[in-house]
C-alpha cells in the first residue's frame, strides 16, 4: 500500500472502534428534503459524483497490528431507500465496506456518518456538494457560488489532515478539565435498533431575540434550558448529589484555522447540581455564558486537546498490540466519555448555500445518536429563517422534551412540534 490508498485515523476517532455497538453507534444524521420527490436514479449518479470529490469518504476500516487504519475503496457505495429508525450503527460488511450511508423516503435524502470519519461539519460539506449535484443532474438552473465544494475545486491535502497535530503544543501541560461524574437519566428503554425522533421548529428572529434580551448567545440560550429541563425532571426522582451536565460540542475550526473534513470538535461538559433546579433563568444563563466562553478560547483549549494527543504519541501506547489498546480505550471512554454528560446539544449552525438552490428546497435536519448511558439528545441548526431542533431518544418517556418545549412556549416562542418514524410522519405531535 501507498499513501495514496490508506491513511491512519485522526487522533479523536481512534476511540470509535473501540466503542462501537448497536447500542453505542456513534452516528449523526443530515437530512435534506426537496421540494419534489426524488428520482432515485439521479440521485444515484449525484452520489457517485459527489464521491469523487471526498476521497475521504471513499474509506473503509481495516484493523492492523497496532491500530486501526482506513483504506481506499475501490466501489461505489448505493443508495439506499430509507427502512431503519435513524442513527442506527454503520457496519461496514452490510454497507459494503463503507462507514456511512445515504438513504431516501419520498422527498428526502439522508446521510448517516460513523463519527470515525467526520464531524457534522464535514458530514454538511459533503451533503451539500450531494445536493448540488442532484439539482444539477435534475437539470435546476443551479450555482454552486461559494458555498458547495465541486469537481472544479481538486480536494487538498488539509481536507484529510488530522487538525489535532497540527496544533499539538508538547510545551503546554496538559489539562483534562472538570472529570467530576454526571448525573444520568433513565427510562423505559426502547429494543435494540428502534429510537424516536421529534423535532421542533421555530423562527430564529424571536429565538435570537430572546437570546439577545439575556445578552448571551442563541446556544447559551438553548443550553440552559436544556440543562433546566433535565434539573426539572430529575429533582422528582432522585437526591443525588451528582451534576446534570450538558455536553457542548465546540467546532475548533473557528479558532484553530482548518480545512479539515475530519472531526476536529472539543466537548465542553457544562452543568449544575440538582439544587439549583430552582434558581432563576438568569443565574442559569449567566453560569452557561461564563463557563462556555472561559473555554472556548485557544488558550484554554491547547492544554485539554493535548492529553488524546500526547496519549496517541506515548512510546509504550504505539508499542502495545491492538487488543490491548481497545481494551485501554474502552475503558477510558468508560471513565473520559459518556460518565462526564447528562445529554449532548449539537448546534451545527447555519446552513448557506447559493439562493438559486433555495427554491428547490424545503429544510435540512440533524439528528444524533444515543447510547445506554446517554439515552436522550437534542441538536440542531438553522436554514432560511427557521431553526430546526431535533431530540433523539431511546427511551418511551418525553418528559424532557415535554419540558423543553414548555419553556420555548413561555418564553413567548411559537412551536410546531411533530415526531418521525421511518415510512410515516406526524405533525403537530402531543408532547403531553
Amino acid at each position: 500500500m501507498n499513501n495514496e490508498n490508506w491513511y491512519p485515523l485522526e487522533t479523536s476517532a481512534l476511540i470509535y472502534p473501540a466503542i462501537i455497538s448497536p447500542r453505542q453507534p456513534s452516528v449523526f444524521r443530515l437530512s435534506c428534503t426537496f421540494e419534489k420527490e426524488i428520482d432515485p436514479e439521479i440521485m444515484q449518479t449525484a452520489l457517485n459524483v459527489t464521491m469523487t470529490r471526498y476521497p475521504g469518504f471513499n474509506m473503509t476500516l481495516k484493523r492492523g497490528v497496532f491500530w486501526f487504519y482506513f483504506e481506499e475503496m475501490e466501489k461505489t457505495p448505493e443508495l439506499q431507500p430509507e427502512q431503519n429508525y435513524p442513527c442506527q450503527m454503520v457496519d461496514p460488511e452490510a454497507e459494503g465496506g463503507y462507514l456511512f450511508r445515504v438513504t431516501w423516503y419520498k422527498n428526502r435524502v439522508n446521510l448517516e456518518v460513523f463519527h470515525v470519519i467526520s464531524d457534522g461539519t464535514g458530514g454538511m460539506e459533503f451533503l451539500k456538494t450531494l445536493v448540488y449535484y442532484y439539482l444539477l443532474l435534475s437539470g435546476e438552473d443551479v450555482k454552486p457560488g461559494e458555498t458547495v465544494r465541486t469537481l472544479g475545486h481538486k480536494p487538498t491535502g488539509e481536507e484529510r489532515e488530522n487538525s489535532f497535530l497540527r496544533y499539538y503544543d508538547p510545551q503546554v501541560p496538559s489539562d483534562r478539565a472538570d472529570n467530576t461524574p454526571a448525573l444520568h437519566y433513565s427510562g423505559t428503554q426502547m429494543p435494540v435498533g428502534h429510537s424516536r425522533a421529534i423535532h421542533i421548529r421555530t423562527e430564529t428572529a424571536p429565538l435570537l431575540a430572546i437570546s439577545h434580551k439575556y445578552q448571551v448567545t442563541l446556544t447559551e440560550y438553548l443550553t440552559a434550558q436544556l440543562l433546566r429541563s433535565f434539573l426539572d425532571v430529575l429533582k422528582e426522582d432522585t437526591d443525588s448529589n451528582k451534576p446534570v451536565k450538558i455536553s457542548v460540542p465546540i467546532n475548533l475550526r473557528k479558532l484553530f484555522p482548518s480545512d479539515s473534513l475530519r472531526n476536529f470538535t472539543y466537548f465542553a461538559n457544562i452543568g449544575e447540581p440538582l439544587s439549583k433546579a430552582d434558581e432563576p433563568l438568569e443565574d442559569t444563563l449567566q453560569y452557561i455564558k461564563t463557563q462556555l466562553r472561559a473555554t472556548c478560547t485557544r488558550e484554554a483549549l491547547v492544554p485539554r486537546l493535548n492529553p488524546n494527543v500526547s496519549s496517541e504519541k506515548n512510546p509504550f501506547l504505539r508499542a502495545a498490540p491492538l487488543s490491548l489498546k481497545q481494551l485501554v480505550l474502552r475503558q477510558a471512554h468508560h471513565i473520559l466519555g459518556d460518565n462526564l454528560f447528562t445529554a449532548s446539544y449539537s448546534n451545527l449552525g447555519i446552513i448557506r448555500l447559493h439562493d438559486s438552490m433555495h427554491k428547490h428546497i424545503k429544510n435540512f435536519d440533524f439528528g444524533l445518536s444515543c447510547s445506554d448511558l446517554i439515552p436522550l439528545n437534542l441538536s440542531m441548526l438553522t436554514w432560511e429563517d427557521t431553526a430546526y431542533m431535533t431530540f433523539s431518544s431511546i427511551v418511551e418517556e418525553r418528559d424532557v422534551e415535554r419540558t423543553f418545549a414548555r419553556k420555548l412556549c413561555e418564553a413567548g416562542l411559537e412551536l410546531r412540534v411533530w415526531s418521525s418514524d421511518p415510512g410515516k410522519e406526524s405533525e403537530n405531535e402531543d408532547l403531553s
